[in-house]
């Protein structure tokens, strides 16, 4: 399979979210220290909680939208909307104004139109492909994905103090080529659901909002995946959360490579940073390599053996803090999120109807963002156990995602053709 062969659409969507994710990730990562250092950390972390939430609600009616008035005309107008924003964050930061209000008020509808247009991209990639193609498709949109991330906060890093007016204007650049792929190349793969006639005012929308939600979680398979999603996807965010307030508590100054005269010495904050930057190099180097040895595989193969990778890994790194050790199971952790993530991906893609498929990645996020929730209780918990409980903690996490998955497949295995079909991917258009 090869990239080229791919619907126009997915090849579209692919490229322009790596455009996108790159530059992103120049930005977003350095705005809180930007922000802290105009507003003070309380205000900061205020506004930035702000952004996050208005993130998530616009997500559940971007989902709802996307499935009434299909995919492209949402995602054309909000990108349009986007690309405002981003002008006003470049005008905020010249040096005639110098506006941190106009900077962050950009910000935040930037969040904003992510979220109300992240359902209907990833609806419109199930769209425009076919069951057997997701498995090619999410794992180059993940190795993808950290190509955008290392090469985007690299830049960020060098480049956002001084020069982030600069860093504003290529994020306004690509958000007009983005305009440009969608209007021009991408093509409509929903058909705007018939409207609603109460849906005249906003009582009517809410409601009708509601009900198509309440449909959505009456799918007892997607529920049961939801469930699994979010519990294996918190033993992640609880590492990014506990994890670096364990190794700085726990891991002194050591030196954990010496040439010569020369020595690399790390504490808990270099060791976390560094734990980081092997995940991402390992997926870069070996993406490609994993999605080979694992394309022909059954899902409930690759799920299972990249899940067990991935939960046995993070257990070790919060239960220990011997630097090599630690860096061997970052290893290991890359290795199962590779083989398991987009395979998870491209399941979810096969249980959603066609007709609902922007609500379904709709409250697929929302189960991300309490996955989050989890990850930030976890440091409550951490202050009350040992380390090596937090990591029994984790491996049954673990286990008990796996045990949902398992009872996932099985229920697809006794659905009826009928039942079954009306839950099959249709072929693009």
């Amino acid at each position: 399979m090869s990239f080229w062969k791919l619907q126009r659409n997915v090849k579209a969507r692919m490229i322009e979210r790596f455009m996108t994710h790159m530059i992103n990730n120049c930005i977003f990562p350095f705005m809180g220290v930007y922000l802290a250092g105009e507003f003070g950390k309380s205000t900061t972390g205020a506004l930035l909680t702000a952004t996050i939430l208005i993130a998530f609600l616009a997500g559940i009616f971007g989902g709802y939208l996307s499935d009434r008035i299909g995919r492209k005309k949402l995602l054309v107008t909000v990108e349009g909307l986007r690309f405002a924003a981003i002008v006003g964050m470049v005008i905020g930061s010249t040096n005639a104004l110098a506006s941190p209000y106009l900077v962050w008020t950009g910000l935040f509808f930037c969040y904003f139109c992510s979220g109300l247009s992240s359902p209907a991209g990833d609806a419109l990639i199930i769209d425009s492909s076919e069951s057997e193609e997701r498995r090619y498709i999410y794992s180059l949109d993940y190795w993808l994905w950290n190509i955008s991330v290392l090469v985007g906060m690299i830049i960020g890093g060098f480049f956002f103090k001084e020069h982030r007016l600069e860093l504003f204007g290529a994020l306004g650049v690509i958000s007009l080529l983005s305009i440009l792929i969608l209007v021009f190349w991408i093509r409509e793969t929903s058909l705007p659901l018939s409207a609603d006639p109460s849906e005249g005012n906003s009582q009517g929308f809410l409601r009708s909002t509601v009900t198509n939600y309440r449909s959505v979680l009456r799918n007892s398979l997607f529920v049961v995946f939801l469930i699994a999603s979010l519990i294996d996807v918190s033993v992640q965010f609880q590492f990014n959360n506990y994890g670096p307030i364990q190794l700085v508590e726990s891991v002194q100054q050591t030196t954990l490579l010496r040439i010569a005269d020369w020595s690399f010495i790390v504490d808990g904050y270099r060791l976390f940073g560094l734990l980081n930057i092997v995940n991402t190099v390992v997926v870069v180097l070996l993406g490609t390599w994993i999605r080979k040895r694992t394309m022909n595989r059954s899902d409930r193969v690759v799920l299972f053996s990249g899940l067990l990778l991935y939960t046995v890994g993070y257990s070790f790194l919060v239960a220990f803090s011997l630097p090599w050790l630690l860096i061997g199971m970052m290893g290991i952790v890359s290795l199962g999120e590779m083989i398991y993530n987009p395979r998870k991906q491209a399941v979810l893609a096969d249980l959603i109807p066609a007709e609902q498929r922007g609500s379904y990645m709709a409250m697929n996020a929302f189960a991300m963002r309490g996955a989050m929730m989890i990850g930030s209780l976890s440091v409550m918990l951490g202050s009350l156990v040992p380390p090596w409980a937090m990591g029994v903690e984790l491996l049954l996490a673990g286990g008990v995602s796996v045990l949902l998955y398992r009872k996932l497949f099985r229920m697809r295995e006794v659905r009826t053709p009928a039942a079954s079909d009306s839950l099959a991917a249709v072929p693009p258009a």
